[in-house]
């Protein structure tokens, strides 16, 4: 079989995993109708989880009433098989529902009302993509929602969200859910910033969900109220842990508070696409993102699926809106070419708007050139 394997990550802004596969499977059966395209839907652990597990054939849907980042009813989707679940937080707590963004205010609740409903359900393991939040409460809403109980100075309860983490003066966890005890929560995250700090939530992610310096400050101020106050119940070093800065800093509550554990995302999902059994009969893996730069190369989606392809000989190639590392170099590290999809004097707009044109022209043009070694090999 002349199989080709696509699992690109999405284009932000511009075109999906999905669409990816698709526009690449059109034109190469254009240039050969003897190769059949396979695609794998890839997800960094935010917007498009779920869809991604479904996808890969391992999990179903399951869709109930949860709440958005504001407390307003929404109907979500999380996925389930036998005693897993898969949860990602964008789907409640996610950027895109923020029509006015505002991480002061937002809570991760609806996020910890889906994991809820996974107990309810007997999931005994449950896997929580931590990417695409609007949010910054330290991911206090989840355990609020799973029985924890965030206390003021004069004793009252509130509802975390960023703006009032400073508030917080006891947790009481003595009302978790007592499923927890019986179940692993594992988050899935590919981000390794702290907690607080330059490299922390608010410095780095604050800012593309709306808030601006002066917020920026205080959300800083708050996340390392909050991160000292786990860490004394705790007795856990939490707050300048990797990873712990992600999606609002949601690894404080879900690490120091549910004992949740963090693991890549990426490895993860290519497992339960089975992506070792299909890469035996492959002749050449598509990759690629809407950006690689220096950053790709410390472990994103191009680098760890041609880690997963290395074992098997079976060539990589990536594909890019912008290439911002030397081709040469990409060949260095292993891939069997690299390009940009995009001609270097388009502007960012350009790019997203043509997005759909321009794959499928620069994949059938490099396709067209290299296409007969690929059916040599196979």
């Amino acid at each position: 079989m002349n199989k080709i394997i696509v699992a690109a990550d999405s284009f932000k802004g511009s075109l999906s995993s999905r669409q990816i596969a698709a526009l690449i499977e059109r034109q190469t059966r254009a240039v050969c109708p003897q190769f059949c395209v396979e695609p794998i839907v890839i997800s960094d652990g935010g917007e498009g989880l779920v869809d991604a597990g479904v996808d890969a054939g391992y999990f179903s849907p399951v869709y109930q009433e949860s709440c958005d980042p504001y407390g307003r009813p929404i109907r979500a989707v999380w996925g389930i098989h036998q005693q897993e679940a898969l949860i990602e937080l964008a789907q409640c707590s996610g950027l895109q529902l923020c029509e006015q963004r505002n991480p002061s205010r937002a809570s991760t609740l609806g996020t910890g009302l889906q994991i809820r409903q996974a107990l309810q359900q007997g999931c005994r393991t449950i896997w929580i993509g931590l990417g695409g939040s609007g949010t910054h409460d330290g991911g206090c809403g989840i355990a609020a929602a799973l029985g924890a109980v965030f206390l003021t100075k004069n004793g009252s309860s509130l509802i975390p969200r960023g703006a009032n983490l400073q508030d917080i003066h006891a947790i009481d966890l003595s009302g978790l859910d007592p499923r927890l005890k019986q179940t692993r929560l594992i988050c899935l995250c590919d981000v390794n910033n702290p907690a607080v700090g330059p490299q922390g939530a608010a410095a780095v992610f604050a800012r593309q969900k709306g808030a601006d310096d002066r917020m920026i400050q205080q959300l800083e101020q708050n996340t390392l109220h909050l991160g000292q106050l786990i860490e004394k119940l705790t007795h856990q070093p939490l707050i300048n842990e990797p990873g712990t800065g992600a999606a609002g800093a949601c690894g404080l509550a879900l690490q120091g508070l549910l004992q949740a554990r963090v693991s890549p995302g990426l490895p993860q999902l290519l497992r339960w696409n089975q992506l070792d059994q299909r890469l035996k009969d492959a002749c050449l893996v598509v990759t690629g993102e809407g950006k690689i730069d220096s950053q790709s190369l410390a472990g994103k989606v191009p680098m760890g699926i041609l880690r997963a392809a290395r074992p098997h000989h079976v060539p990589v190639v990536a594909l890019c809106g912008i290439l911002d590392i030397d081709r040469e170099q990409m060949r260095q590290m292993g891939f069997a070419d690299a390009f940009s999809i995009n001609p270097p004097h388009l502007s960012p707009v350009e790019m997203m708007e043509q997005a759909p044109q321009r794959l499928q022209q620069a994949w059938h043009d490099w396709f067209s050139r290299h296409y007969r070694q690929f059916l040599e090999r196979c």
